[in-house]
């Protein structure tokens, strides 16, 4: 578990539950990042703080940029890019650090 830990960009080796790449999936789709914090029995798993964490990074990031004209529209398409590729680590059973600074927020221990 450790080296899941350390490893935050290779696979998930641990056991999954069947729910677990759901709520993962989930946290990149706006608010819903809430179901993997609150209601998912998985919630202690690093896997599904891995990828709640993240869609908490860009749902706040998407709420400040939303309200600059022009230049958080620009930042909108790079927030769905970061969502998708996300989608795609969960889906694959990987950890994602989210690109450039962004992956330096740790809001989920």
């Amino acid at each position: 578990m450790a080296d899941n830990q350390n490893n935050q960009n290779g696979p998930y080796t641990e056991q999954l539950t069947s729910n677990s790449k759901l709520f993962a999936i989930l946290s990149y789709v706006g608010l819903l990042w809430l179901l993997g914090l609150l209601i998912s029995p998985e919630k202690t798993s690093p896997f599904v703080r891995n990828h709640v964490n993240n869609g908490i990074v860009l749902c706040i990031c998407e709420a400040i940029l939303a309200c600059i004209p022009f230049v958080g529209w620009v930042a909108e398409i790079a927030i769905v890019i970061f969502a998708i590729m996300g989608i795609i680590a969960a889906a694959k059973t990987q950890y994602y650090t989210l690109p450039i600074f962004l992956g330096k927020f740790k809001i989920l221990k």
